[in-house]
């Protein structure tokens, strides 16, 4: 017999899905003769089979792992977002699941500065205990200085110096209407020129008020024509306020108060008497509020501005201004469009405000679908009441990263969970992604950056500083061997991967953004001498390049360095209450390091590090006064005339692409990286730590 007559017809594998439903024989064609027969073979479908494919114990094992890996970082990510108002293309590339593998201590990592150790007790003005979150810099010097000195005290969580206000006395002289009328008014041309430079500082992206019909508004109260209720003349008086405070150069009076006090008291009296107005709430007291907080802070009363904020954000809740305006809703085209700014003005103050202070964020995302600020739907008439949005805009991306900054780098850390570096490719994705979206105009440029610009990027910079400065603490404790040691470490040698370094660069370049800015309109006469953030901006990236100076010293670091503290003195002595403790908490700094440095704790060439011995920058030479007190922040007068005026590095401000270096690209790209034969804090920072290390130290003394 023939092996074709032995050989068995070959078994079909499946029917289609109609013959097997039907029990009868299916001849495997596509489609089969049944189906073909019946006039269905349309429905003649043959179900996929899988294939069986062996694979090893061990490829199991790792998908195993993965899994888990997966599981892991899926429960630490963040909810996603409700899909409206403040998306950003970054949303899409903020995975931290293609975090390139790093060494264990690293991918490992908590947050640093929540390094589980026991804190210590906050010396506090009252009894009552106060809390300072650690995304705060207030909280982020208290790290520093606990780091340099060991018995270092924490310091009160609010600003130790604030204006204290005496109300009564005030409340008593305006207790009647009649004291509300024009007479106490300042003069009506006067108004206008108050009102304008309000607009020119915060106006652009805090829309202040209907541009036509508020001017309306207050020339018929000037004519006589109506009588101002009280909450009105609190929003004129509040923005009255913030008008002196952006106008004037220096204090008022012997005491060098702080211009527009005196706006501000009687706002706050008139405040006062609304406060049964909370349960009849309305669109003005939303307003009202979100204008005396942001003059509560520029007197340094940070608590004070940060209740408001948050009362006014319960009003707007209760009006359902963070949802979508309903399709019957019979509110005009300008209403609804100025409920939306002043909803977008209060969350992008919210967040700014909690970031200073390091309190966690109000409203989540994920409860938000109001519109985005536009001009859509409004005639030309209606387009005169309003700026361009345009900034607004812009403003509430950033603050929505901001808002994720304190949730996902300076939230509560999962005991089991070491994901901090995971979060810092998340945060820095959106960071340039946002930045990558920018407009030509709103970008800085060499000379004349628009104020509203300059504040801008003084924030970015800050959101990249307040997501890498606990890289570089962490970096700077290992290389002088400073603070306790992180537990359960049993050698001082860290693997250090080129990420980690990059990272701790990309927070030093942008403290020297900042200071460049803050030197650009510190030379156009556009810097805020009263202002909170910027004084804020300053404090905080000379911390930075405080802790840079130590760790590699270069000109380029000491010419920024002293800059912003020769600048920060300059507010500090025309009346900037702000000012005033942050130069106190940097003298303190310096106090502390001039010690180290006498004692050689902060000596390369004893923690063989490959900079050599080096000296101190001449903006960390200060010097004990001989009672041991601290001695006060100076900076020579040459350095305003030569290193604000001459030297052309200093005033290059051209916009700079901090996370444009080549190991941030690939980091944030999920490209692998390469890890450094480098030890800390046994060999110190690596020689590649910053990019001027040829760069010679220019001496001098404060």
């Amino acid at each position: 017999m023939s092996a074709s007559a032995t050989r068995r017809p070959k078994r079909l594998l499946a029917a289609c899905q109609r013959c097997h439903a039907q029990k009868i024989k299916c001849s495997g064609e596509q489609p089969c003769r049944s189906c073909s027969n019946a006039g269905r073979a349309e429905e003649c479908r043959v179900p996929p089979k899988e294939r069986k494919i062996p694979i090893t114990e061990s490829y199991l094992k790792r998908l195993e792992a993965d899994s888990k890996r997966l599981r892991t970082l899926s429960s630490q990510a963040p909810a996603p977002t409700s899909g409206h108002s403040v998306d950003s293309p970054a949303d899409s590339n903020t995975s931290c699941y293609n975090v390139p593998a790093l060494p264990t201590e690293e991918s490992n990592l908590f947050n640093p500065l929540f390094d589980r150790q026991q804190e210590k007790p906050i010396h506090e003005r009252s009894s009552e205990p106060g809390f300072i979150g650690e995304a705060s810099c207030a909280a982020f010097s208290n790290r520093l200085l606990s780091c340099l000195e060991s018995t270092y005290t924490p310091l009160s969580a609010g600003l130790s110096n604030y204006h204290s206000l005496n109300f009564q006395g005030e409340a008593q002289s305006q207790g009647d209407a009649q004291s509300r009328q024009s007479p106490d008014f300042p003069e009506r041309m006067h108004v206008k020129l108050l009102l304008n430079v309000a607009r020119r500082f915060i106006g652009n992206y805090h829309p202040l008020f209907l541009e036509v019909s508020f001017m309306k508004e207050i020339d018929a109260v000037y004519r006589g024509e109506t009588t101002p209720s009280s909450l009105w003349l609190c929003k004129f008086y509040a923005l009255m306020a913030l008008g002196e405070i952006y106008t004037h150069r220096r204090g008022v009076g012997d005491n060098n108060r702080v211009p527009g006090t005196q706006y501000y008291v009687k706002a706050v009296n008139l405040l006062q008497e609304n406060q049964d107005a909370y349960e009849e709430p309305s669109l003005m007291q939303v307003e009202v509020l979100t204008l005396l907080a942001w003059a509560s802070n520029v007197l340094g009363r940070v608590r004070t501005a940060y209740c408001y904020s948050g009362i006014a954000t319960r009003i707007a809740l209760s009006l359902g201004m963070h949802r979508s305006a309903a399709r019957h809703t019979t509110l005009s085209a300008v209403e609804r469009e100025s409920r939306r700014r002043t909803w977008w003005v209060l969350y992008f103050f919210d967040r700014f405000s909690a970031s200073k202070i390091g309190q966690p964020i109000t409203v989540r995302d994920e409860d938000i679908d109001v519109e985005l600020p536009s001009m859509d739907g409004l005639t030309a008439e209606e387009m005169a009441e309003f700026l361009d949005p345009r900034n607004l805009v812009i403003n509430v991306k950033l603050a929505r990263i901001i808002g994720n900054i304190l949730t996902q780098i300076y939230g509560i850390p999962k005991a089991t969970k070491g994901l901090y570096i995971h979060q810092v490719h998340s945060i820095l994705n959106q960071l340039r992604a946002w930045q990558d979206e920018l407009p030509a105009d709103m970008r800085v440029v060499e000379s004349n950056t628009p104020r509203p610009v300059a504040s801008l990027h003084l924030a970015y910079n800050q959101c990249i500083i307040q997501t890498t400065r606990p890289v570089l603490l962490h970096l700077f404790k290992m290389q002088f061997h400073l603070g306790p040691r992180p537990r359960g470490t049993t050698s001082p040698r860290y693997n250090v991967s080129s990420i980690t370094l990059a990272l701790a660069e990309s927070c030093i370049n942008a403290a020297q953004a900042s200071s460049r800015i803050v030197e650009s309109l510190f030379l156009d006469g556009s810097i805020a001498t009263f202002g909170f953030w910027d004084a804020h901006h300053i404090f905080s990236a000379a911390m930075i390049l405080i802790m840079s100076a130590i760790m590699k010293p270069t000109a380029t670091n000491s010419d920024h360095l002293e800059t912003l503290l020769s600048i920060l003195r300059s507010l500090k002595s025309n009346g900037n209450i702000p000012a005033v403790d942050f130069c106190e908490r940097l003298s303190q700094i310096q106090t502390r390091v001039s010690s180290l440095r006498a004692a050689g704790r902060l000596d390369h060439t004893a923690n063989n590090t490959p900079f050599g011995r080096s000296r101190p920058t001449a903006a960390l030479s200060g010097r004990a006064t001989p009672t041991g007190q601290e001695q006060p922040l100076q900076t020579p007068i040459s350095v305003q005339s030569e290193a604000l005026g001459h030297d052309s590095r200093m005033s290059n401000v051209n916009d700079i692409d901090i996370l444009g270096d080549p190991v941030i690209g690939n980091f944030l790209d999920g490209k692998q990286m390469q890890l450094l034969d480098s030890f800390l804090p046994e060999g110190g920072i690596p020689s590649d730590f910053g990019a001027d290390l040829d760069e010679q130290l220019l001496f001098g003394s404060w």
